[in-house]
C-alpha cells in the first residue's frame, strides 16, 4: 500500500465524520501531498486530442432533438435523465472551448436547454422527474411511456453542479438558470436530518427513500452546497468500513444492503468527477493545484480507487478501468465494482445479481483516469481504448475484460465523459467558487418572494 495514502486513510478513520466539510484539512496536515499520485495532465490539446474531442461531439450532433434541443441519453433512444442533462451541459462547454461549434450554435443550444429547465413539468413534489422524453419534453418512464416516475436527489445534485459550472462560464445566463432551479421544492430532496432523499411514484403512491452511498453522496452534496444547502449526513464519511485489496485500503459504505435494499458498490465515477470538477477541494476553495487539496480525505480515497485498479494490472495483468455502464442486452445496465457485496472485482446489476462476464475497461473511465493521474498505467489504458469509436457516431462504452471485444453501445455519458476529461486537461478544475451577487441571492433576501420556508431556514 502506498504509505501516504494509507496514512491519510488512517487519519480519516481516526478523525471521524465531522471533518469532511469543515476542518478536514487539519486532520491530515501531516500528509506529504506532493508525493501522492495526483499529478494530472495539463495544457493545450494536441491535434490527436482535438480529434478525440471531435469524435465525442459527433454523438451530440447525431442525438440532438431539433424540436426540443435535448439530447438522447442513449444513441437514437429519445429519453434522458437529469445526469444526462448535466453531462450535456459540460459537453457543451467543452465544445465551445475547443471551437467544435460556433458561438451562435452554443448560444442556441444553451438557450434551449435552459428553456427546458424553466418549463419542464415537475413531479407532484415539485422536483424534476427521473426521466423525460427528448422529443416532447414530457415526463416518461424508462420505456418512454408517459409517466410520473419519481425523482433522484443524486441526479439532481449532479445537475446542480453542471448548472453552477455553466453559470460560471456563461454569467449572462445565470439569471435564467436560477429561475429554473427556484421552481423546485428542495424540501423533498433534503430531509430535516440532512440526508438526500429520492422517491418512487407507483400506482399513485409516493415512496421516498434515502438515496446515495459513500462516494456518490459526497459528490452530489456539492451541488446542494453551491446553493447554500448543507446535507450534513451526506457530507460526512460515516458510516464506513475498510477493505484491503492488494495491500491497498479502500473505504466503502458501512450500511448493510440487506436492511437498506440499496447497493453500495465502490466504483470510479464519483471520485473522478470530484477530481475533474473540484480538484478534490472544498467547494469554496479558489485554488487548483495537483500538489494541494483542501479536502485531502476525498483525495486520498480517490488515490486508493485509482491505485487498486493499477495494482490489479501490476499483479494480475488485467487492464482495469471500472465504472457503471450500459450493455446491449439484459440487464442493460451494470456497475463494474472494485468492491461490492463482500467481493472484489464483481459486476452487479441494480437488483444485486452478478454479471462478471459483462465487466468492461470503460472508455470514459480510462480517459478520465488518464487526465487525472499522469502515470505509465494510464498511458497504457488510453492506448487500449483510443481506437474504440465509430467515426460518425462517437465513442463506444468500452472493451470487455474477458475477451477484448467491444461493447458497441454508444451513450451520452461516455462521450460527455471523454469531453470532460479533455476539458479538464486544457482548463483545470471545472468548478470555480463565485461570490458575485446572483438572481437567487435577491430572491433569498426578499421577505415577500422566497423559494420556501424550509429553504430560507437553511440558506445563509
Amino acid at each position: 500500500m502506498h504509505k501516504y495514502v494509507a496514512l491519510a486513510l488512517i487519519l480519516v478513520c481516526l478523525q471521524g465524520c465531522g471533518l469532511i466539510y469543515q476542518g478536514v484539512q487539519s486532520g491530515v496536515a501531516g500528509v506529504n501531498q506532493s508525493q501522492l499520485l495526483r499529478q494530472g495532465r495539463h495544457g493545450e490539446l494536441s491535434e490527436q486530442e482535438l480529434a478525440w474531442a471531435n469524435t465525442a461531439w459527433r454523438y451530440f450532433s447525431n442525438n440532438t432533438q431539433l424540436a426540443t434541443g435535448l439530447v438522447n441519453s442513449i444513441d437514437n433512444y429519445p429519453t434522458m435523465d437529469m445526469t444526462s442533462l448535466a453531462d450535456y451541459l459540460i459537453a457543451l462547454q467543452a465544445a465551445k472551448q475547443f471551437e467544435l461549434i460556433s458561438s451562435r450554435e452554443h448560444d442556441e443550444r444553451l438557450t434551449m436547454a435552459i428553456d427546458f429547465l424553466t418549463n419542464m413539468p415537475l413531479t407532484r413534489q415539485g422536483v424534476p422527474n427521473k426521466v423525460y422524453s427528448t422529443s416532447n419534453r414530457g415526463m416518461v418512464n424508462y420505456a418512454n411511456q408517459s409517466a410520473e416516475l419519481g425523482w433522484s436527489a443524486i441526479d439532481i445534485g449532479r445537475l446542480l453542479i453542471a448548472l453552477a459550472i455553466t453559470k460560471q462560464n456563461n454569467p449572462q445566463f445565470a439569471e435564467y438558470i436560477d429561475k429554473g432551479v427556484l421552481r423546485w421544492n428542495f424540501c423533498s430532496l433534503v430531509s430535516d436530518e440532512g440526508e438526500l432523499y429520492g422517491g418512487n411514484i407507483s400506482q399513485d403512491q409516493v415512496q421516498p427513500y434515502q438515496e446515495g452511498r459513500l462516494g456518490i453522496e459526497e459528490y452530489a452534496s456539492y451541488g446542494y452546497l453551491d446553493w447554500g444547502i448543507i446535507p450534513h449526513r451526506n457530507i460526512s464519511l460515516e458510516p464506513y468500513e475498510v477493505i484491503t485489496i492488494n495491500g491497498i485500503d479502500l473505504l466503502f459504505d458501512g450500511r448493510d444492503p440487506r436492511f437498506t435494499d440499496v447497493l453500495r458498490p465502490v466504483f470510479s465515477t464519483p471520485y473522478l468527477w470530484l477530481g475533474l470538477e473540484f480538484n478534490w477541494d472544498d467547494i469554496d476553495d479558489l485554488s487548483s493545484s495537483d500538489a494541494s487539496h483542501s479536502n485531502p480525505a476525498l483525495a486520498a480515497m480517490a488515490d486508493s480507487v485509482y491505485l487498486v485498479q493499477q495494482s490489479r494490472w501490476q499483479q494480475e495483468r488485467i487492464y482495469t478501468a471500472r465504472g457503471e455502464h450500459v450493455v446491449s442486452g439484459a440487464p442493460y445496465f451494470v456497475y463494474d465494482a472494485i468492491y461490492a457485496l463482500g467481493t472484489p472485482w464483481i459486476t452487479v446489476a441494480e437488483d444485486g445479481s452478478s454479471h462478471d462476464e459483462l465487466a468492461l475497461v470503460s472508455t470514459r473511465v480510462a480517459f478520465q483516469m488518464w487526465a487525472l493521474w499522469k502515470t505509465d498505467y494510464t498511458e497504457k489504458l488510453l492506448t487500449l481504448v483510443q481506437e474504440m469509436y465509430h467515426p460518425q457516431r462517437g465513442w463506444y462504452e468500452g472493451r470487455y475484460e474477458r475477451s477484448s471485444a467491444y461493447e458497441k453501445s454508444i451513450t451520452l455519458k461516455t462521450n460527455a465523459g471523454v469531453l470532460e476529461a479533455l476539458l479538464y486537461k486544457q482548463v483545470g478544475k471545472l468548478y470555480q467558487a463565485n461570490s458575485d451577487k446572483q438572481y437567487r441571492d435577491v430572491r433569498f433576501n426578499s421577505r415577500f418572494d422566497h423559494p420556501g420556508k424550509c429553504l430560507t431556514e437553511t440558506f445563509k
